[in-house]
């Protein structure tokens, strides 16, 4: 499945990676709440023909299998579609809510807050299935 809008398949023309917004992440800003390893969210962010190396996973802690992640962007963007590569075996996010513009949410606001959009998240373990956005 490719993400851009035109019709043919973005592997073979190898156009997907041009409507990656990897480039416009500040991985410095970057940061996760109940992330296992701290610092590990930079980490997971890829260039989308790395989307499938799994060498580097960004976990939750055993005893509670939420995580917030911010993700800050260097320009203004418009996302149209989201990949979430997860692990196998019930290690794969099952649900992902977004909030925009927002770099103060902790876990109660986030329970509390209407989020712009939610997904039910299929296991993805390749790369392969893409969320499209509001």
């Amino acid at each position: 499945m490719g993400s851009c809008l035109h019709q043919h398949d973005c592997e073979e023309y190898e156009c997907a990676g041009d409507w990656s917004l990897y480039k416009n992440i500040d991985i410095t800003g970057v940061t996760a709440l109940n992330e296992t390893v701290e610092g590990s969210a930079k980490s997971v962010f890829k260039p989308w023909e790395q989307r499938s190396d799994l060498s580097t996973v960004l976990a939750s802690n055993d005893d509670d299998a939420e995580l917030i992640v911010f993700i800050p962007f260097t320009t203004d963007v418009k996302i149209k579609s989201i990949c979430v590569v997860g692990g196998v075996d019930g290690h794969s996010p099952s649900k992902m809510r977004a909030f925009l513009n927002r770099d103060d949410i902790d876990f109660s606001q986030a329970n509390d807050l209407t989020p712009v959009q939610e997904w039910e998240l299929a296991e993805n373990i390749r790369g392969e299935l893409e969320y499209p956005t509001k």
